[in-house]
This record gives C-alpha cells, structure tokens and sequence, in this order.
C-alpha cells in the first residue's frame, strides 16, 4: 500500500517522470467545458485536473463532413456557434451550402432539428438563435420543422402530451422566427440561385418550394401543434401563432411576393426574371387557400409602396390562364375596400383612385385583360359582389385602355337585360347591377361612337326586351325597364320624341340617380392617390376598432343610494273616484226562472294532481347502456322494467356497433349469449322474442367461428324449453343467412306496433296464446322457408306449364329486352361469408348434436317427442344450405350426410305432416343447391339412396293426390304434393342426366 501511495505521489508531483507499467492510462477523452447559462460564457477547464480542451481539430470544422459530425457529438456551446456561423455563410465551406438541396444537407439540417433546437434553443441569446434561424431559412430546414411538429403533435403523442409540450412550444417559436419577415420568399430564391448553378435542379427546388408555401401545410401543422398545446393546458391559456391564421398568413405570403417586383437588389436580370415567374407561379397557387381578399390586400399594397411600375410587371408574370381569377379576386378586395353603404360619400374620391391601379393591371396587355374586365362586366352573378364604386372604375377604365370592348359590353349586357328568362327568374339585385353596368357603358360609348349607341338602340332585341319588361309581372323589373328605355332614349332621340312614360315612378330621386348615369364620365388617378386611399382606409377602421371611451354617467340615487337597472315609470294619476259607490240593486227577475237551471256537481281532486306531485316522478330514467356489461346488468334486473325493457330494446344495435370495435363483445360473447338463451320476459315486454332474436344473431355474427358451435351445442342441452331451443336455431338460421348476404340487418328491427283502432281481435299477445299461431321465435323463420320454397317451386311450375303448351311454339314471342335491363340494373352480390365456414360452424355441429341426442335418449328426446322442435331444425339447416349455395367448401360430402339425415326421418314424416313438408322442403333444396356436375357426381355415388327417396316421395305424391295423409286439409294436401313432384322431378333429372352420360360414354 505504502509503495502504492508514494507512486501516485511521484506521478503528480513529476508529471515529465514515466508511470509504472500498473499505473499507465487505460483511455483518455476530452471533457467538455460547462457553460455558464447565466453568463453566456463557458467555463475554462482547470490545468492539471486532467482535462483536456478541445484540439483546433475537433473545434473547427474544416469541411460539411467535420460539421455533421460535430453536431452528432453533443458539442457545446462555443463550438456549436462556431460550426453554425460556417454553415450559415455561403463561402465557409467549398463547393457547400445548406441552400443547395442534397443529402448531406439533409443530414445536417436533421441533426440542427432532432438534437440542437430542442436541447439548446431555450438557453440561447437573441443573437444566437439567429444563427440556428439562418441554418433552417431554407427548403430543407422548413420541411423538417413542419415534420417535425407532426411528430410532437400528431396522434401518436396522444397519451404523453405533456412530455412533448414542451418540445412543441419550441418548434412552434423557431418555425415562427423561421417564417418572420417578409423578405422570406427573396432570401430563398437568391440563395437557391447562388447555390444551385443547374437550372433543372433549381426549377425542381423551386416547384418543392411553391408545393410548401402555396399549399395549407404551415398552416395545418401550427394550428395542429396549437390545438396539442390546448389540449394538454386542459382549457388554459396559450399564445396563438400567426401562422395558424389563415388571413394573417395570406397576407404575410401576399408580402413576400411583392419583395419579388421592388427593385433589382444586385441580381442579374436572368435571375431577377426567374425570381419573378416563380412568384407568379407561387401567387397562382396561393389563391387556393382560401383567403383570397387577405393575399391580394398584402401583395398589391406592398407592391404600391414599393415601386409605381411594380403593378404592371406582376400582371406581366401571371400566367395567361390565372390572370382572370386573379383580376376576379383583386375586384373583390376593392369591393370591400370601398363598399357602396360607407363609401357613397367619397365616390368622386375613390373612383379616380380604383381605375389607377385597375389600368395598372391592364396598361401590359390591354387585349386580353380588357376582354377579361368585359366578361366580368358582363356576368350578373359576378357583378353583384361588386360594389358600385369599382363598376364605375371599371367602365372607366375599359373605355380608356380598351375602348374596343365598350361596344361588345353594351351589347352583351342588352341582351342579358332583354331576356325574358332573365326579368322572370333573376333576383332584383342583378337586374339593378346590370341595368347600372349598362347605363354606364352607354354613356362611355355615346361619347366615343355615338352611331354605335343608336344602331342597337333602334334593334329589335331593345324593342322587344323593353316590351319584354313592361309586360311583367315584377314592379321592380317593369321599373327598370322603363328607366334603361328613358336613359337611352335620351342619348339617341331629339328633344320632342324621346320617351317618357309619365308615371309618378320615374319622377323619384332613385330614377333621376339612374338616368344620371349615362352622365357619368369619371377620371383616371394615379398610383399615389390608390396609397392613399389605402392609408385613409385603414386609418379610418382602426378608428372603428378603438373608439373613443365614453365617460360613464353615475347612476340613479335614491334615498342617498346608487340604483341600477332601468328607471321605474311614473306613477300613474289617479282618474277615477277610490272608495265605496252607491249601487242600486233591481229585483225584477223572478226565482222561478232559476228553477230549470242544474248547477254543476263539486268536482273531485284533479287526477292531474297525482302526477304533478314531485314524491311520485321518477328522476332516475335509465340511460341507454354504452357498454357490454352494462347491457348485461340491465338484461339481469328483474324489479325495474323500465331498464330491462330499455336493454332489451338497445342489445343488438349495442352489439352490432361495437363487434369490430376491440375485444368488448367477442371476450363477453359466450357469457352474453348464455344470458340471452336463458332469459325470461317477466315484464310483458313488447316484441320480445323478436328483440331477443335480434340480440342472439348479432352475438352469432361478432364471432361466428366460435358462437356458431357454442349455440349449436346449446341447442341440445338440458334445461332449455321448446321456445328456447326454437329460438337458438332460429338464429343460426337467420344469422347464417345474413352472413350469406341474403338478409339485411334492417329487416330484423323491430316493426311499429299496430295504432288501428280496437277491434274484436285480442291483443298480440294474447291472441298468439289462445290460437294456433305459429310460436313467435321461429316466424321469421318459416317467413325465409316460404319464400324460398317459392323460389324453387316457380321455376318447376313455369317449365311444367311449358312442356303442355309445347304445341303452342310457334306463337310464342320472348322479350329480352326486359331481361337485359334487369341484367344491367342488378348489384353485384357481396361474397358469400358463410360457404367458407358452413360445415365446421354449422352443419356438423348441429348433426352431430342431433345423433348424440337420439343415441342418448331416443324416442324421449325432445326432438322425437316435439315435432316443432325437429321441423324448426330440418327448416335451419335447409336454409343455411340454400344460404352457403354452390361454392361451399365438401359440398358433396355434407349433402351426402344430410341425404343420410332425411332417410333416417321417413318413419316421424309418414306420421307428421308438418315433418313431412320439413323433409321434402330440405330435400328439395339440397337438389337445387346442387350444380349439374355435382348432381353427377351425387348420382354416381350416391344412386342407391337417391332411388330410395325418389320411390318414397313417389308413394308420398300418390297418397297426397288421394287424401289419405290429411283429412279436410286440401290446403296442405296440395302443398305436399307440390314439394313431392318438385322432389321427383330434380331426381329424374339427375338420373336422367347420369344415364345419358354413362350411356353416351359407353357408346363412344
């Protein structure tokens, strides 16, 4: 120990001395020097504490490589500042530069966002930060922050918000001062144009650029990242980003488009140029946004303060297809600007004011913007946004730029304002604008073409449409007509033959107002007096906004105290005499008049009284249960009906919407279902076997592969009565069929209970009780077993009929055109769900069932000793058969089973009518399920057992035609005989088929 201490000793004191071999260093690194938060300085390390500072290697970075690499390393303060101020300078590094979009930038403009901003961003001066702002002023910097801020802000941060508040709140500041100012969209393209010398390359940087800042994704992701930051404050207050405003942003946009057309700033003109065709380009797109008013306001208003000439060359830069919406939009932004109600007063004002900057717009290319002014002109629709100020300037200018277009106008608005469609239908508002844009370009053209004016004054579309309003029905419209008939008379008529209706109506202020219009000839201002107008305009609405305070008056007082609330009215004098009256009482009438008078007996308490009595209301109503184990707590209470009743009636919607919604209904399937089978009505609640069965199907149908056997196998187990095990099959039945996309899910709601008015008929219930009816749960049932029993019988009975009229052929005339249409109009059907799992869900669960239950009990087994039983299980399994159709999966093997099934019940049937129809219905539609091929194959190995029931259903058929099998039952008799030679038929068919198959082989 001792030699120990003394080599330490020897180390520190000799530092130039060679350590022992056991004391020489394992690693050194480099620690890193703290930096002083408060100062803004870092810590010096202290000599001989064996820390090393940083090398000139590791501190400076030499190449984009060494910066990247310093970022990764978790540098400090001073060498992080060192590396920004090189990456934010254009010469720092060669042939680099963050502008440039690449995969190296990419890189390290991901390190700047993932590591830098979050860990140093809020211990950063002023001055500092500006150094991260200027590394992400750029295409990839912003894509990342946006990104960014989906991250911390998306969905998936759902259940830890508050461990990402914080890193939203400093994505939302640095995306601000990234986005701040409006020499934005400039700094961009003139660093794109140092840094990117290939023009394909810059023209793709440059559309990546218009996709971002055109489209709504700032927008989106601040207000996205804004309502995270609201949610997790749970209502408190938070700061509000201008980037979330969509006006705000517009007009920030609409500014830094305008930087583009101020002066040259040092670029070449081929630079300047593409600068300015992609700002138009970015203008275009921005008109999408939605806040078009906000965008032209920022753009043409930074435009007029910067250069006079800055208007004429943005116009210049729109491309030909935009530049009528963007006319459309500037039009709208001036009608607020100057709109009719405020603005009536300075009209002479702002007229001269609007046609300067709407003659800016078209002084470059007055062909084709002059024919987008008349088009505008000339749309009612459009022309009612307008405010009365701009059509004025409107004219104004189109006769001083395109004086070709007034003719063109005038006509197109006269035959717009003559069509009778036009005075029946239009509203008012776009009569008036349009007899206003009419009036004014007749007075522009008089003056210019005085011949023009007169040529379509005295055309027969005038004359007929100024008959065409005088025989309306609109008084607004005939006025109108009237007015534009007197106005343009008076331009082209003499003095002694113009028209003049002499009605009190054309002697008003608002019809002299109208015929001064073809007066009206406004000048052209100058750019100046448009910034003008802007300022006054804006100076004037903030006076709106913040009104002088208005000094408070002190309240009433009464009695020495302050009153409030509105002041009492005043007493009312007194009119009229107060006090006792001398009356005189005349007692001419007899009281035997009286006599035949009968009073009205005291009237016992109000019944009404009961109810109003606040002890007896019912304040607890259940609410409809929202969740599985509420639904089953509801089922279970047996002493509120009101609850049973309500779960009763929400079980299978429940159910149904919350199947594909996580495992509630699946994991509760089982316990939900045992529930449904076993409960009992102790309330006499409406249609409940039907809603029962409704709640059983969609259980059935939330998890089939499992429920189908459970409720199979229940079918058979003891305890359960007959209406119980009726029902569970009744809902394989139907269940499965649903599956099969033969039942919409609608058909099971319940239906309207009956509002007819009494009758002898007792009450469903009851009347079910006292008659024969069928039992309620196997309804539907026997409803689906009808029909298509139907369905299989017409087809045997059409083709019956045919073969006895065969000597009729030659008359006979078929229509296809009926079948093609039916053909056309048919749906497509959905894929059939249940012919996958039919045999291992349903049909070997319920046979299998079935022998075990005859094994085991025999002739005392509930479906030997209760034919309804049985018939309810025959019908169920022929109709999931005729459900799962053709394409089931061992088709042949479970026909082969049930053929097995139906011969083994010869015995019950000749004994059970109602058996017997079972039977020959099942068998039935196994045939008909059946394909051609298939009944081949059935018939080649199977022919022993198809010729035993074909000789059986033959002794069937001729007992029925005699009446042995029901006596005075004509009705069922027929209907047995029906199924049988339906049965007898398809048989003969595949044999028959089999035969000629086997014979014409044998041939060959």
């Amino acid at each position: 120990m001792d030699a120990f201490v003394t080599a330490v000793k020897t180390v520190r004191q000799s530092p130039g001395v060679d350590a022992e071999t056991s004391l020489s260093p394992i690693q050194t690194r480099k620690a890193k020097p703290v930096r002083d938060v408060e100062e803004g300085k870092a810590t010096k390390a202290l000599p001989g504490a064996g820390t090393l500072l940083p090398t000139a290697t590791v501190k400076d970075a030499v190449s984009s490589e060494d910066a990247l690499r310093i970022l990764r390393s978790q540098p400090d303060t001073e060498i992080l500042l060192a590396t920004l101020r090189k990456l934010a300078s254009p010469n720092a590094f060669p042939a680099f530069q963050l502008a440039a979009p690449g995969t190296l930038q990419a890189q390290i403009v991901n390190s700047i966002v993932n590591h830098i901003v979050p860990a140093f961003w809020p211990i950063l001066h002023e001055d500092e930060k500006v150094l991260v702002v200027r590394c992400l002023r750029n295409i990839t910097g912003m894509n990342a922050l946006l990104a960014k801020l989906h991250t911390v802000s998306g969905p998936a941060v759902t259940s830890n918000r508050a461990e990402f508040a914080e890193q939203r709140d400093i994505f939302v500041s640095v995306t601000n001062e990234v986005f701040s100012g409006n020499t934005l969209l400039l700094d961009l393209l003139v660093d794109m144009n140092r840094a990117v010398k290939d023009k394909t390359r810059r023209n793709l940087a440059q559309k990546e650029m218009i996709s971002l800042l055109g489209s709504g994704k700032v927008i989106s992701s601040i207000a996205q990242a804004e309502d995270a930051a609201q949610d997790a404050n749970q209502g408190g207050r938070h700061s509000a980003s201008w980037l979330a405003v969509g006006s705000e942003y517009n007009k920030w946009l609409g500014r830094n488009i305008a930087t583009l057309f101020g002066p040259n700033h040092g670029l070449l003109i081929e630079s300047y140029e593409e600068n300015r065709t992609t700002g138009g380009q970015l203008l275009v797109r921005a008109l999408s946004l939605g806040y078009q008013s906000h965008l032209i306001k920022g753009l043409v208003s930074e435009i007029v303060s910067r250069r006079d000439d800055g208007i004429e060359e943005l116009i210049e830069h729109i491309p030909q297809y935009a530049k009528k919406q963007f006319l459309e939009q500037t039009l709208r932004w001036l009608s607020q600007t100057s709109p009719s109600s405020e603005m009536a007063k300075y009209t002479e004002e702002v007229v001269p004011s609007l046609a300067a900057l709407l003659k800016a717009l078209l002084k470059h290319d007055p062909v084709i913007c002059g024919q987008h002014i008349r088009a505008i002109c000339g749309d009612p629709v459009f022309i009612v946004a307008l405010s009365y100020s701009v059509r004025r300037a409107c004219i104004a200018v189109l006769s001083d730029v395109a004086p070709d277009e007034l003719q063109s106008l005038f006509e197109t608005t006269m035959i717009t304002f003559s069509d009778r469609v036009f005075i029946d239908h239009s509203p008012v508002l776009q009569q008036e604008s349009i007899a206003q844009i009419l009036l004014l370009t007749a007075g522009y053209l008089h003056r210019a073409n005085p011949v023009a004016v007169l040529v379509i004054a005295r055309s027969s579309g005038h004359m007929q449409g100024t008959s065409n309003r005088l025989d309306t029905s609109g008084r607004g419209a005939r006025w109108l007509g009237m007015v534009v008939a007197t106005a343009i008379s008076g331009l082209v008529d003499r003095e002694g033959s113009r028209m003049n209706f002499g009605v009190d109506e054309m002697r008003t202020e608002e019809a002299s107002w109208y015929l001064g219009l073809v007066k009206v000839e406004d000048r052209i201002g100058t750019l100046s007096d448009f910034q003008a107008m802007l300022v006054r305009r804006e100076r004037d609405l903030e006076a709106a906004q913040n009104p002088l305070p208005s000094i408070a008056k002190p309240p009433h007082q009464l009695a020495g105290k302050p009153v409030f609330g509105p002041p009492r009215p005043p007493t009312p004098a007194q009119t009229e005499v107060i006090g006792e009256k001398v009356t005189e009482i005349l007692d001419d009438i007899s009281d035997e008049e009286d006599d035949d008078l009968k009073p009205y007996a005291k009237p016992d308490s109000d019944p009404e009284d009961s109810d109003e009595d606040a002890t007896l209301v019912n304040r607890n109503k259940p609410r409809p249960p929202v969740y599985v184990r509420d639904l089953m707590s509801m089922l279970r209470d047996d002493k509120a009906p009101d609850r049973f009743e309500l779960g009763m009636n929400h079980a299978a919607p429940l159910i149904r919407r919350k199947a594909n919604f996580g495992r509630e209904v699946k994991d509760h399937a089982e316990e939900i279902m045992g529930l449904l089978c076993n409960l009992q009505d102790s309330f006499d609640t409406d249609q409940f076997e039907e809603l029962k069965l409704q709640a059983m199907i969609a259980i059935l149908l939330s998890d089939v592969d499992s429920m189908g056997p459970w409720l199979s196998q229940h079918a058979f187990v003891e305890g359960y009565s007959i209406a119980q095990r009726c029902i569970m099959l009744s809902a394989l039945g139907l269940g499965g069929r649903e599956l099969a996309g033969f039942k919409n899910e609608d058909e099971l709601n319940p239906a309207l209970p009956n509002t007819e008015f009494p009758s002898r008929r007792l009450p469903a219930r009851l009347h079910a009780t006292y008659s024969n009816a069928p039992l309620s749960s196997v309804k539907a049932l026997d409803s689906a077993s009808r029909k298509i029993e139907n369905q299989l019988i017409q087809p045997l009975a059409l083709q019956a009929a045919d073969h006895s009229t065969a000597h009729l052929n030659a008359v006979k005339v078929r229509t296809f055109s009926s079948r093609m249409a039916v053909e056309r109009t048919k749906r497509k059907p959905a894929p059939n769900q249940l012919a996958k799992i039919f045999g291992r869900s349903f049909f070997f669960p319920l046979t299998n069932r079935y022998q075990q239950e005859l094994a085991a009990y025999g002739s005392r087994s509930v479906f030997a000793s209760a034919p309804v039983v049985l018939v309810t299980f025959l019908k169920t399994l022929a109709l999931l058969f005729h459900a799962s159709g053709p394409a089931t999966l061992g088709l042949l093997e479970l026909t082969a089973d049930f053929w097995d099934l139906l011969l083994s019940l010869r015995v019950q049937a000749g004994s059970n009518v109602a058996i017997l129809e079972a039977v020959l219905f099942a068998a039935l539609t196994v045939l008909d399920v059946n394909t051609v091929d298939q009944r081949r194959s059935l018939a080649q190995e199977e022919g022993k057992r198809m010729v035993e029931m074909q000789q059986w259903v033959q002794v069937v058929f001729e007992r029925a035609g005699g009446g042995e099998l029901v006596s005075g039952g004509s009705q069922e008799e027929a209907k047995i005989r029906t199924l049988a030679a339906g049965v007898l038929v398809k048989i003969g068919e595949m044999l028959e088929q089999y035969q000629k198959a086997m014979f014409g082989s044998v041939e060959r």
